[in-house]
């Protein structure tokens, strides 16, 4: 499912975004459930996932691609 972001809409930026269910673990903590939500802004891939005091991390397309490649290898050894 993808949305735009209202925010960005209303400052004139378009932007997608969509929310992928994941785990997370705070350093040393319990394991939690939140929403990953990836979003693209200007060109940049934008990954928040959605816990308070988280980092967001921002992605250039190439760092992007590259993350890309390393997931599809990872994944296609999987099967």
């Amino acid at each position: 499912m993808r949305s735009y972001d209202r925010a960005d809409h209303l400052a004139g930026r378009r932007s997608r975004s969509t929310t992928i269910p994941a785990t997370y673990q705070l350093h040393k903590g319990p394991v939690s459930v939140t929403n990953l939500r990836v979003s693209t802004r200007d060109g940049t891939v934008v990954l928040d996932p959605q816990v308070p005091d988280a980092c967001v991390m921002s992605l250039e397309e190439d760092e992007a691609v590259a993350l890309r490649n390393l997931l599809t290898e990872w994944l296609w050894r999987r099967r």
